[in-house]
Protein backbone atom coordinates (compact mmCIF):
# COMPACT_ATOMS: atom_id res chain seq x y z
CA UNK A 1 0.00 0.00 0.00
CA UNK A 2 2.88 2.56 1.02
CA UNK A 3 4.35 1.72 -2.22
CA UNK A 4 1.54 2.29 -4.46
CA UNK A 5 1.20 5.56 -3.05
CA UNK A 6 4.34 6.67 -3.42
CA UNK A 7 4.29 5.39 -6.86
CA UNK A 8 1.15 7.05 -7.52
CA UNK A 9 2.70 10.42 -6.04
CA UNK A 10 5.70 10.08 -8.12
CA UNK A 11 3.99 9.73 -11.60
CA UNK A 12 1.99 12.97 -10.56
CA UNK A 13 4.78 15.24 -9.18
CA UNK A 14 7.78 13.71 -11.44
CA UNK A 15 6.42 15.87 -14.65
CA UNK A 16 5.99 18.90 -12.55
CA UNK A 17 9.25 18.71 -11.13
CA UNK A 18 11.14 17.97 -14.49
CA UNK A 19 9.55 21.10 -15.88
CA UNK A 20 10.24 23.18 -13.21
CA UNK A 21 14.09 22.42 -13.55
CA UNK A 22 14.17 22.88 -17.07
CA UNK A 23 12.78 26.04 -16.87
CA UNK A 24 15.35 27.23 -14.18
CA UNK A 25 18.21 25.56 -16.14
CA UNK A 26 17.10 27.10 -19.20
CA UNK A 27 16.54 30.69 -17.94
CA UNK A 28 19.92 32.02 -18.59
CA UNK A 29 21.01 30.57 -21.33
CA UNK A 30 18.54 32.17 -24.18
CA UNK A 31 20.50 35.44 -25.35
CA UNK A 32 18.25 38.54 -25.26
CA UNK A 33 20.07 40.35 -28.20
CA UNK A 34 17.08 39.71 -31.27
CA UNK A 35 17.93 37.54 -33.71
CA UNK A 36 18.39 39.66 -36.45
CA UNK A 37 19.56 37.79 -40.32
CA UNK A 38 23.14 38.67 -40.69
CA UNK A 39 24.87 38.51 -44.31
CA UNK A 40 27.95 39.66 -45.08
CA UNK A 41 30.96 39.09 -47.48
CA UNK A 42 33.99 40.56 -46.93
CA UNK A 43 36.75 40.70 -49.61
CA UNK A 44 39.65 40.31 -47.50
CA UNK A 45 42.84 41.02 -49.90
CA UNK A 46 40.76 43.50 -51.84
CA UNK A 47 38.97 45.82 -49.61
CA UNK A 48 40.50 45.21 -45.87
CA UNK A 49 44.65 44.09 -46.51
CA UNK A 50 45.31 44.91 -43.02
CA UNK A 51 42.76 42.48 -42.16
CA UNK A 52 44.49 39.41 -41.83
CA UNK A 53 45.39 36.67 -38.63
CA UNK A 54 49.01 37.65 -38.84
CA UNK A 55 47.90 40.50 -37.33
CA UNK A 56 45.95 40.32 -33.86
CA UNK A 57 43.06 42.22 -32.68
CA UNK A 58 42.10 43.45 -35.45
CA UNK A 59 38.75 45.01 -35.80
CA UNK A 60 36.23 45.51 -38.24
CA UNK A 61 32.57 47.45 -37.40
CA UNK A 62 29.77 47.83 -39.80
CA UNK A 63 27.15 49.89 -38.59
CA UNK A 64 25.84 50.53 -42.02
CA UNK A 65 25.01 48.32 -45.15
CA UNK A 66 27.36 48.54 -48.22
CA UNK A 67 25.39 46.54 -50.23
CA UNK A 68 21.82 46.47 -51.12
CA UNK A 69 21.98 42.53 -50.34
CA UNK A 70 24.00 42.78 -46.91
CA UNK A 71 21.84 42.12 -43.85
CA UNK A 72 23.91 43.67 -40.57
CA UNK A 73 21.67 42.25 -37.58
CA UNK A 74 20.20 44.00 -35.02
CA UNK A 75 23.03 46.99 -34.00
CA UNK A 76 25.22 46.26 -36.66
CA UNK A 77 28.76 43.33 -36.99
CA UNK A 78 31.80 43.63 -35.15
CA UNK A 79 34.69 41.51 -37.18
CA UNK A 80 37.70 40.38 -35.19
CA UNK A 81 40.45 38.37 -35.18
CA UNK A 82 41.12 36.13 -31.97
CA UNK A 83 44.26 35.69 -29.98
CA UNK A 84 44.01 31.84 -31.85
CA UNK A 85 44.41 33.63 -35.27
CA UNK A 86 40.70 32.62 -36.23
CA UNK A 87 38.20 35.14 -37.46
CA UNK A 88 35.00 35.96 -35.24
CA UNK A 89 32.12 37.90 -35.95
CA UNK A 90 28.83 39.34 -33.16
CA UNK A 91 26.56 41.74 -33.20
CA UNK A 92 27.11 45.37 -31.98
CA UNK A 93 24.01 44.77 -29.35
CA UNK A 94 24.72 45.04 -25.68
CA UNK A 95 22.37 42.35 -24.25
CA UNK A 96 21.83 44.39 -21.25
CA UNK A 97 21.25 47.27 -22.70
CA UNK A 98 19.54 46.15 -25.51
CA UNK A 99 19.61 49.28 -27.78
CA UNK A 100 20.42 48.87 -31.37
CA UNK A 101 20.85 52.70 -31.78
CA UNK A 102 23.57 53.11 -28.86
CA UNK A 103 26.25 49.86 -30.65
CA UNK A 104 28.98 48.76 -28.56
CA UNK A 105 32.45 50.50 -29.42
CA UNK A 106 35.81 48.40 -29.30
CA UNK A 107 38.44 49.48 -27.66
CA UNK A 108 41.70 47.04 -27.30
CA UNK A 109 40.37 43.90 -26.81
CA UNK A 110 37.28 44.72 -25.63
CA UNK A 111 33.99 45.83 -26.88
CA UNK A 112 32.85 48.23 -24.73
CA UNK A 113 29.08 49.46 -24.02
CA UNK A 114 28.51 52.86 -23.25
CA UNK A 115 25.21 52.85 -21.74
CA UNK A 116 25.85 50.58 -19.34
CA UNK A 117 30.06 49.97 -18.97
CA UNK A 118 30.03 46.81 -19.47
CA UNK A 119 33.01 44.99 -21.45
CA UNK A 120 33.12 41.83 -23.36
CA UNK A 121 36.39 40.28 -23.94
CA UNK A 122 37.26 39.11 -28.03
CA UNK A 123 40.71 38.05 -26.95
CA UNK A 124 39.52 34.16 -26.96
CA UNK A 125 36.34 34.84 -29.66
CA UNK A 126 33.86 34.67 -27.19
CA UNK A 127 32.87 38.57 -26.71
CA UNK A 128 32.19 37.68 -22.76
CA UNK A 129 31.16 40.27 -20.38
CA UNK A 130 34.27 40.98 -18.01
CA UNK A 131 32.43 43.60 -15.19
CA UNK A 132 29.44 41.05 -14.37
CA UNK A 133 26.66 43.46 -15.03
CA UNK A 134 25.70 41.97 -18.15
CA UNK A 135 24.99 37.79 -17.97
CA UNK A 136 25.51 37.26 -21.76
CA UNK A 137 27.85 37.69 -24.44
CA UNK A 138 27.51 39.82 -27.55
CA UNK A 139 25.33 37.57 -30.06
CA UNK A 140 27.70 35.32 -32.15
CA UNK A 141 27.73 34.93 -35.71
CA UNK A 142 29.23 32.02 -37.86
CA UNK A 143 32.28 33.18 -39.94
CA UNK A 144 34.02 31.07 -42.81
CA UNK A 145 36.75 31.95 -45.00
CA UNK A 146 35.87 30.80 -48.67
CA UNK A 147 39.34 31.60 -50.52
CA UNK A 148 39.91 35.25 -50.17
CA UNK A 149 35.99 35.98 -49.56
CA UNK A 150 35.41 35.95 -45.12
CA UNK A 151 31.45 35.01 -45.18
CA UNK A 152 29.56 35.76 -42.11
CA UNK A 153 26.24 34.37 -41.44
CA UNK A 154 23.47 33.60 -38.28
Amino acid sequence: MIIRKAHTFLIRILPLACSLFGFASCENKTNPIPRFPVYLDLDIPALYPHFVPDNGYQTLVFTQKRYENELIGYAGVLVWIGMDGRYYAADLCCPLCLDPKQPVSVDGIFAVCSTCGEQFDLSYGLATPVNGIARHPLRPFGTRLAGSILQIRN
